[in-house]
């Protein structure tokens, strides 16, 4: 870590900043060492060259708004966390990608998404919405930030247990589970033909929103067979979809959850 990293929160209320449109990425870096330039880039969303105390960070003038802003922050964040290490020049794979594995792209993915989506405003922005890519892109706006960021922040700090895969033909690629959702839980690694998300990947007729679909599909609980959740996938690249997964009802978690321990007993 950076002897000059300041945690996100400290940034934001160092600046005042109490409310989503008074997050302004480049007045944000600029207090923080770096300057945010947007040019046409080919082959990359962003990159980063530091010198001493000062820092270039380019962004993609083509990207749209929120990526832009994702990208910028994302940037910073090497800046906040790498400073002194090599240059860093980030694809758009990498903002869909690297939201698991512990190296230096996840932890600039995070240092974005606590900067631009910081836990306390996001949360009373969205209390009782359901999880749901409709909600994701209706916050994303409020925010102006990437729907892949916010469907992550909607998942850790919204009001229902959720979960989030992101997948592609081949296998799950990362997932992110909710505080309300136990551990017994853990998504398949290959997507299911009884699922929305295949369907997507396939090229099949989308459905006009969320739908029910039987647990098992998606989890390999041996009670998953019991139960339904309901899912929203959608086609975020060429490669990759993204799944919301929810529970209205949390009787059935703590249903898995019981019938876990008393396995263990």
């Amino acid at each position: 870590m950076s002897s000059s990293y300041r945690a996100p929160h400290t940034v934001l209320e160092e600046l005042g900043i109490r409310e989503p449109e008074d997050i302004k990425i480049e007045a944000i870096a600029e207090y923080c060492g770096a300057t945010i330039l947007y040019e046409a880039l080919e082959g990359t969303e962003a990159r980063i060259l530091g010198y001493g105390d000062r820092a270039i960070i380019t962004v993609n003038v083509a990207a749209p708004l929120g990526r832009r802003r994702f990208s910028g922050a994302h940037e910073l964040g090497h800046w906040m966390c790498d400073r002194g290490k090599i240059a860093f020049a980030c694809t758009d794979r990498v903002f869909t990608r690297e939201w698991s594995d512990d190296n230096p792209e996840r932890r600039a993915n995070q240092y974005a998404a606590e900067l631009l989506l910081p836990q306390r405003m996001f949360s009373a922005h969205a209390k009782n919405r359901e999880i749901t890519f409709a909600a994701a892109r209706d916050l994303a706006e409020v925010f102006k930030t990437s729907l892949t960021a916010t469907a992550i922040r909607l998942v850790e700090f919204g009001s229902f247990p959720a979960v989030l895969v992101c997948s592609d033909r081949d296998r799950r690629r990362w997932f992110k589970r909710g505080p309300d959702v136990p551990d017994v839980l853990w998504p398949h690694d290959r997507v299911s033909p009884r699922t929305v998300a295949y369907d997507v990947l396939h090229g099949k007729a989308l459905p006009s929103g969320p739908v029910d679909v039987c647990a098992d599909g998606w989890f390999g609980h041996h009670e998953a067979h019991r139960y339904a959740i309901r899912e929203d996938s959608v086609r975020i690249t060429d490669d990759y979809v993204l799944t919301l997964l929810w529970w209205k009802d949390e009787r059935q978690l703590l249903d898995l959850e019981d019938d876990d321990n008393d396995d263990e007993q």
